[in-house]
This record gives C-alpha cells, structure tokens and sequence, in this order.
C-alpha cells in the first residue's frame, strides 16, 4: 500500500482528528479558531493553525486546505506529509505554516462555500463599493440554479447546452468561474461584505507575518484539469491567456498583500484535477439547490453530498500518490525561489 493513501480522510471530523493528532505527535504547537456559528448535528467548526519553524522568521510559506470546504480532504490529506517532511527540515530562516479547514463551515457541512453561501476565493475585492458585474453568468443563472432539480430541469439544461454550442465549453468555464456578485442564492457568489472566513484567515496571516521578509502560499484546490494533474496557477503573474482562471480575481491568495513584509509575495493556487468539468459543475449546481430547496438529511440529500464529495476526490491510489508528490514538490520549488529571491536582493 503506497503511504501517500494513508494521509487522506473520509471526513471533515477525521481530517480535523488526524491532523491534530499528527501535530501533537510531532511536538508542534496548535492553534484553534473556533467560528462563532456551529450545527450541533455536525462537527466543530474551526480553523487549526500548525507553525512549523521558528517565529519570527524571515521567509513563511503558508499551505492552506479547505478554501472549499468540498475540497478540505484533499488538502488536508496533502498537508499531513508537509507536516512530518519540513519538521525534519527546513531551509534557515524560514517557517512553514499550515492552515487547516480555511473555511470550516463549508468543510463541516460538505459544502463549497460558508455559512451565508459566499465562496471565500471571490470574496477579496480590493472595495466592496465597486464590485465587477458578470452579464454572462446572470443570463444562465436561472438555467445554472433551477428550482426544481428533479422533474423541471429539462429546459435549464437547454439553455446551458445552447451556450456551449454558440460559445464553446472553455466560455462556460470562464464566465461561471470567474464569480458574480448579484445573485447571493447562487454559484461562486463573493458576497456584498467581508466574510468571517476571510476577516479570521486575515488575522492568522498578519500574525503568522510578523518579522518577515517574504511570504508565500500554496492554495490547495480540485476540481478543474486534467485528472490527477496539479496546475500551479501563479495568480502573483499575469494569466497566460485562455487559461480557466485567466478571468478569476478577488482571490484568496491576495490575503498575503495584507501583511507587511516588504518583499512581493508568491501567491500560488495548486488546483488538482479530477473529473469532467461538467460532472464538477453538476454536482455543485445540486448542492446548490439542495441548501437553497431540498433536504438534506433524506436520500436524495445524502446522494448529492455523495456525488459532490466523488466530483471533487478521486479514491484512486495513483491521484492520491499524484496529490502528494506534486504538493511537496511544489512547496519545495517555492522555498527555493523564496530562497533564490533573497539572495537576488542580497546581491
């Protein structure tokens, strides 16, 4: 049995566990941010923080899991062997930070986005006062989010394939995925103020920050690519142009811009593909209508959460191996050019 299967959970609750547990085990000091609104027919939700070198520290790298919550187990399953790798060795100067479950409602609840349906990576606008309009998305809005999932859909799924024929299946992925900001029932919504998941990942951050000279994060996310490959998204560089993300901002890799360390920050999304991007889109529309019209606790509740849960994480020793490995390795490649840019301003 390869050892990178080992490090991936079923749950949110078994992630949490083991990561606690793998931090203990290693001597290494946790912090806990509890978020104010809890189920009591679900786990806790909170945001662990696991620092791993000394503070302060001249170079912090942070890997974060969980920005959606329907990819916490992913991440978290990414950062157990971060967690054993850099606490035997790390570079001088230089402390790795892991934060866990960056937005705990939605990883509790098996869901994308947080308590009030914003997705946390379209919620950093540089002013809410100004938000980007979408006319695209708000003309497949009430195609993309039916009221009736079951029995009336037939038209919906019409219009959606009309627009793929006119515009192409890459227009679809960029137009829906670069967010909106009208419609608070419906997808990748970034919300008319603040979240607590972004105000709480902010105050870690600056915390985390002080003393630096240059940070860097690793977002770990899937759902978009091709199966099992990590595509290193450089959201610090301009996108190269018809990417899937070329069109996305307001991301939560710019929480770093919010600190005062004085050199630029290296902002990295690890986005991990899984499936057809039709399948992922899918099975987020049902979750979609399920926390909006359905129920959840019946079975076709139980069968949504199960098909988003399958969308987003392949259950395959190879993509389990191909997490891992590409996860370490991209971590140390941004150590190095974290490295390599110190001695550049040295110079």
């Amino acid at each position: 049995m390869s050892e990178s299967i080992k490090s991936f959970s079923a749950t949110y609750d078994i992630a949490r566990k083991r990561f606690r547990s793998a931090a203990d085990a290693a001597g290494l000091p946790i912090q806990t941010y509890v978020h104010p609104l809890q189920d009591p027919l679900l786990p806790e939700a909170a945001v662990d923080v696991v620092r791993i070198g000394p503070k302060p520290a001249s170079k912090v790298l942070f890997v974060t899991s969980g920005v959606h919550g329907t990819e916490l187990i992913t991440g978290s399953g990414a950062q157990l062997p971060l967690m054993e790798i850099f606490a035997e060795d790390l570079p001088t100067n230089t402390a790795v930070v892991l934060i866990h479950a960056v937005n705990p409602v939605g990883c509790a609840r098996l869901t994308r986005t947080d308590e009030n349906n914003v997705d946390p990576n379209r919620n950093l606008p540089k002013s809410f006062a100004t938000l980007p309009e979408n006319p695209e998305y708000n003309a497949l809005h009430a195609a993309l989010c039916p009221d009736d999932w079951e029995g009336g859909r037939a038209a919906a799924e019409r219009t959606i394939a009309d627009y793929v024929t006119k515009k192409g299946d890459q227009a679809l992925i960029q137009d829906v995925l670069r967010g909106q900001y009208s419609h608070p029932d419906g997808l990748f919504y970034g919300g008319l103020e603040e979240s607590w998941t972004i105000k709480n990942l902010t105050r870690i951050i600056k915390a985390q920050s002080e003393g630096a000279s240059q940070l860097a994060i690793v977002d770990i996310h899937t759902g978009v690519g091709p199966y099992g490959f990590g595509e290193v998204m450089r959201m610090d560089r301009p996108a190269i142009a018809g990417a899937e993300w070329e069109k996305i901002g307001n991301l939560v890799c710019d929480v770093l811009d919010r600190a005062e360390a004085p050199l630029p920050p290296i902002k990295i999304i690890l986005e991990f593909g899984t499936y057809a991007f039709d399948r992922v889109l899918n099975a987020l529309r049902a979750d979609n209508w399920l926390r909006h019209h359905g129920e959840l606790h019946t079975p076709q509740g139980r069968q949504i959460k199960a098909n988003l849960r399958d969308a987003l994480f392949a259950d395959d020793p190879r993509w389990l191996d191909d997490i891992v490995r590409q996860t370490v390795e991209c971590c140390h490649a941004t150590l190095a050019e974290m490295q390599t840019i110190e001695v550049a301003m040295e110079a």
